[in-house]
């Protein structure tokens, strides 16, 4: 029998004992399944990237298997790791000495991981919110937010209709309030009109322009500070108007996951060399 036939078989078999086995708790703290939060606040599994969740099961001889679920460019993948029970105890007593994440930690590490949460940030977007979709091929969508399913979000643009794939997206940003949009839009185009008459003011005052020329200068200033303001108005009004962005791209949080490990390995190495240090004297 082939060798990859026999691989096939053992993975079979170990996946069946698996999930035939009892579900094992590491502590109260984290219940019957860890999640990205969990992970990163206990420091678990710091030599997984893209982690999704995770779940201990007993097997036949009494040994535990985690399961890991993690995601790479095709997709989500599957990761087994064998411990012993008093590897498990152990486990359990580092949970149980660190508090649960607080208000605070847990909204931190959300939006660390910002990407795992874009779905559940999709559906608290509100009805009719403006928004701009930036794709991952660099294109942009700009409407109103009509509804999303799990494959979709749809947009209103020109009373027509757009859907838009999620697993094509960037990023999202939108505003829930267009009132504020509008008011900043006016105050902008004031403020660049008022410029411009000012610029007028200031010509008028260095130069010596004829009294019967100088409405020339005060019109002229006016005009070209109202063009300016229509063209620069809308970025002025993305930048200065509250907004929440929604972020799809997973490649961040595969950076994130990268530092941690490496932060991990250099504070066990930190501790390995002390422990040696201290033997030695």
């Amino acid at each position: 029998m082939k060798f990859s036939t026999l691989f096939i078989l053992f993975q079979i078999t170990l996946c069946t004992s698996i999930f035939a086995g009892e579900i094992v708790v590491l502590h109260d703290n984290v219940g019957s399944e860890i999640d990205i939060i969990e992970k990163a606040h206990y420091h678990l599994f710091p030599e997984v990237n893209n982690f999704i969740n995770a779940q201990f099961h007993r097997l036949p001889n009494d040994s535990i298997v985690a399961v890991v679920q993690c995601w790479d460019d095709q997709g989500i993948k599957i990761r087994e790791f064998l411990y012993s029970q008093y590897e498990v105890y152990l486990l359990g007593r580092k949970i149980g000495e660190k508090q649960p994440p607080d208000k605070d930690k847990l909204g931190y590490l959300q939006r660390k991981y910002k990407p795992l949460f874009a779905e559940q940030h999709l559906s608290e977007v509100p009805l009719n919110s403006y928004c701009i979709i930036k794709m991952n091929n660099k294109q942009e969508y700009r409407g109103y937010f009509y509804k999303s399913d799990r494959k979709n979000i749809r947009l209103l643009l020109d009373n027509q209709f757009y859907d838009i794939s999620i697993k094509s997206i960037d990023k999202i940003k939108y505003w829930s309030r267009q009132d504020e949009a509008d008011i900043l839009y006016w105050m902008t185009m004031i403020g660049t009109t008022s410029a411009g008459l000012g610029v007028g003011q200031l010509v008028n005052t260095l130069f010596p322009i004829p009294v019967n020329q100088t409405g020339i200068y005060y019109f002229s200033g006016a005009v070209i500070g109202t063009i300016v303001g229509y063209y620069i108005a809308p970025s002025i009004v993305d930048w200065l108007r509250p907004k929440t962005t929604i972020e799809f791209r997973k490649s961040k949080i595969k950076r994130l996951d990268s530092i941690g490990r490496l932060t991990y390995t250099f504070k066990k190495l930190k501790r390995k060399l002390w422990r040696t240090h201290g033997e030695q004297d």
